[in-house]
C-alpha cells in the first residue's frame, strides 16, 4: 500500500520527520487550500518577474508602505499663527472585509468577526472582498464603467448590521447597470484582469491601470451594442470556456488572449452566428475537473476539446 502512494524518497523522509501530532492533524481541506494558495503565489511571482508593469506596481506599493511606516512628523514649531489649522486624525490602517448581499447592501467588518463567521459570510453574501480600510473598492459593470468607493465611506459595523445600498455611496445605478465584478484596488495592482464581452471580444489588462482616484472611469472600450459578460482576476494559469446562447462551447488557453490597454476593444475570442452571443464564461485548470449544468445536463469542462482562440466551438446536444 505504501508503494501505491508513489511518494518520492524526499517526500517520504519529510513525512517521517514530522511529529506525530502533525500527522494526526493533517486535513485534506487544509492541504488543498495550501496547495491552491501556493499555486496562486507561484503564478503571481512569475508574473512579477516576467512583466515590468507588475514589478513596478510591487515596488510602488512597498515604497508607499515604507513611507507610511517611517514618515517623520514635523520637528519645527510654528508660533504666532494667525489661524489654527486642525488636522483630522487618520484612522489606524488595518485589513477589513467588504460584504455585499444580492440586494446591493454593503458594509465592512473586522477580520476577527469575519474569521468567526466565514462560512456564513460566503453563503449569505454575493461579494466577500478583503481590503484595507484606507483603500478603495472597485465596482466593474456590464456597461464598461468602473466605479470606485473609498472604504472609509462604507459603513463599518457588526456582522448582522444591514449596511447601506451601494447606490447611495457611489455613482453606480442599479437601475441602469449590472455589477460584473467587485475587487480591492490594492489587490488589483498585483494581478491582471480578463475581460469578455457579449460579442465575444476578449482582452487582458494590467490591474495597475485601474488604480484611479476618480469615482467613475471607463474600464474598457465597447463596440456599439456590446456589453461586458465577465471580468476575471487572473491569479493562475487556466483555460477559458466561452458558452454561447445557441449552445456552442469553445475551450482555449487564456494565454492566447492579448494583453492590451483598458481603452482597447480587444481580440475576438469566439466566432459567433449573426443572432448568437456569449451567454456564460467558465474557467478551469488543465487536469483539474470541473462540472457545470447546462440545460439540465452535466458537462465536464476538462472533457471539452482544447481548441484555438477565434474558433466556432463545439455544439452541445441536449
Amino acid at each position: 500500500m505504501a508503494e501505491q502512494l508513489n511518494f518520492t524518497e524526499r517526500q517520504a523522509n519529510a513525512i517521517l520527520d514530522m511529529r506525530l501530532y502533525k500527522l494526526i492533524g493533517l486535513e485534506i481541506e487544509a492541504l488543498m487550500k495550501e496547495n491552491k494558495e501556493t499555486n496562486a503565489n507561484i503564478y503571481k511571482y512569475e508574473d512579477i518577474l516576467d512583466r515590468r508593469d507588475s514589478m513596478a506596481q510591487v515596488i510602488i506599493q512597498e515604497l508607499d508602505a515604507l513611507k507610511k511606516e517611517y514618515a517623520a512628523k514635523r520637528r519645527t514649531r510654528i508660533e504666532n499663527a494667525e489661524e489654527a489649522v486642525y488636522e483630522e486624525k487618520k484612522p489606524e490602517e488595518m485589513e477589513v472585509i467588504f460584504l455585499m448581499d444580492r440586494f446591493g447592501y454593503c458594509k465592512t467588518i473586522d477580520m476577527s468577526t469575519y474569521e468567526r463567521n466565514k462560512e456564513t459570510a460566503h453563503a449569505e453574501f454575493k461579494y466577500v472582498v478583503k481590503c484595507r480600510n484606507t483603500g478603495r473598492i472597485c465596482i466593474f459593470t456590464n456597461t464598461g464603467q468602473l466605479h470606485t468607493i473609498k472604504v472609509t465611506d462604507i459603513p463599518f459595523g457588526k456582522f448582522r448590521d444591514k449596511g447601506l445600498p451601494v447606490d447611495n455611496i457611489s455613482n453606480y445605478t442599479s437601475g441602469n447597470e449590472e455589477i460584473i465584478n467587485i475587487a480591492s484596488q490594492s489587490e488589483l495592482n498585483l494581478y491582471r484582469l480578463l475581460f469578455v464581452t457579449k460579442q465575444g471580444m476578449c482582452k487582458i489588462v494590467s490591474g495597475g491601470e485601474f488604480d484611479v482616484s476618480k469615482r467613475t472611469v471607463a474600464s474598457t472600450k465597447l463596440n456599439e451594442g456590446d456589453e461586458l459578460v465577465d471580468i476575471e482576476v487572473v491569479t493562475k494559469h487556466q483555460h477559458i470556456i466561452l458558452q454561447s446562447r445557441e449552445g456552442y462551447f469553445l475551450r482555449f488557453d487564456a494565454d492566447e488572449i492579448s494583453e492590451l490597454k483598458k481603452n482597447a476593444i480587444g481580440v475576438r475570442g469566439m466566432k459567433l452566428g449573426d443572432s448568437d452571443y456569449i451567454e456564460n464564461v467558465y474557467y478551469c485548470q488543465p487536469g483539474e475537473d470541473g462540472t457545470i449544468t447546462y440545460k439540465d445536463k452535466n458537462i465536464s469542462l476538462n472533457k471539452l476539446k482544447v481548441n484555438k482562440r477565434d474558433a466556432k466551438g463545439t455544439k452541445i446536444r441536449v
